[in-house]
C-alpha cells in the first residue's frame, strides 16, 4: 500500500523547501528528503491533513537525521502539527525554528472557528495576538493559550 503523502522538493538560493501534502503515517517514506543535502531545510506543512503515531515516529527519525547537518525551519504548521509539538518530545527538535503556524480563532460574525496564520514573532508571552475579521470585528482565540503555545520555548 502506498502512502498518501506527497512530497515536493524545490530549492531557492539558500535552502531546500519541502512541501508536504496529505497524511504522515506508517506508509510515509522520506528517502527523497534524506538523500538531499542542504544547509537549510524548510518544511511547509500547510497541506498536511493527518499525522498518526507511526507518522510521528517516522517524522522524529527524519528530523533527528537532518538536524545533525542542517538547520530546520517549520512553515505553515496546521493545528495537528502544533498538537504534536506540544505532546511529543523531539517532534520539534532542539535548534529547529518555527516560521509560521495556524491558530484557532472564533469569528462571532460567522459563528464558527477559523484558522489564522500567524508568525512566531507575533506571539508575546505565550499570548495570542489580536486578530480581526474582514469587518474589523475582533476574533476570540479558541484554545487555552498556555497549552496551545506550549511549544514556544
Amino acid at each position: 500500500m502506498s502512502s498518501s503523502l506527497l512530497i515536493n522538493i524545490s530549492n531557492d538560493a539558500t535552502s531546500t523547501i519541502v512541501t508536504l501534502s496529505g497524511r504522515i503515517d506508517e506508509d510515509s517514506h522520506f528517502d527523497a528528503i534524506t538523500s538531499s543535502s542542504a544547509d537549510v531545510f524548510i518544511f511547509d506543512f500547510e497541506n498536511v491533513t493527518l499525522i498518526n503515531s507511526c507518522g510521528v515516529r517516522e517524522w522524529i527519525n527524519l528530523v533527528n537525521t537532518i538536524i545533525k547537518k542542517s538547520k530546520i525551519i517549520y512553515r505553515h504548521c496546521p493545528q495537528i502539527m502544533i498538537e504534536q509539538m506540544n505532546m511529543v518530545q523531539g517532534f520539534l527538535p532542539e535548534g529547529a525554528t518555527i516560521e509560521s503556524f495556524y491558530a484557532p480563532y472564533f469569528d462571532p460574525d460567522q459563528d464558527k472557528e477559523v484558522k489564522i496564520l500567524i508568525s512566531l514573532s507575533e506571539v508575546t508571552g505565550k499570548k495570542a495576538p489580536v486578530k480581526n475579521n474582514e469587518k474589523g470585528t475582533e476574533l476570540e482565540f479558541d484554545a487555552l493559550e498556555a497549552q496551545y503555545f506550549n511549544f514556544i520555548k
